[in-house]
């Protein structure tokens, strides 16, 4: 049987979107069919004026309790490092090269509801998402899988 992990993925936050990557990649290394549904705030993140630059922001591109406010700041000043060192790839840097080397395992696709209300269409998404695609189509892709929430 196939193994599948489904990531509704709903927070938009980096430190998340980390999570996203870093989930993505394990399953996927481990032989899993992995499918990202975008939902609310997780949508708006992959806009192409968005994703790209998520990396490089400060305090307030996470989202994030005021007690979490000092291990954010280590957080973001670390991811800043990083990936001005070279030592980590950005966000978007990372899903396209796992879209490039799993293909068709990895599928990332925009939930239509929130396409709708947050006002964005598929054409300003970045390349890394599939289609737009709604609730049902999601679970039945992920049916008998795992499923994550961020």
């Amino acid at each position: 049987m196939e193994r599948k992990l489904g990531i509704v993925f709903a927070s938009g936050a980096v430190n998340r979107i980390c999570c996203l990557v870093v989930y993505s990649a394990a399953a996927l290394a481990s032989g899993y069919r992995v499918t990202v549904h975008l939902v609310n705030e997780g949508l708006v993140a992959f806009k192409k004026d968005v994703l790209p630059k998520l990396n490089t922001g400060d305090l307030e591109t996470a989202i994030h309790p005021p007690m979490y406010t000092p291990y954010v700041e280590t957080y973001i000043k670390n991811l800043k490092d990083a990936v001005a060192k070279g030592a980590l790839k950005t966000w978007y840097d990372f899903l396209k090269d796992l879209k490039s080397q799993y293909g068709d395992r990895l599928k990332i696709y925009a939930c239509p509801l929130a396409s709708q209300l947050y006002g964005i269409s598929k054409d300003q998404l970045v390349d890394v998402v599939d289609d737009v695609r709604g609730a049902e189509y999601f679970l039945e892709e992920v049916y008998g899988g795992v499923v994550m929430y961020l």
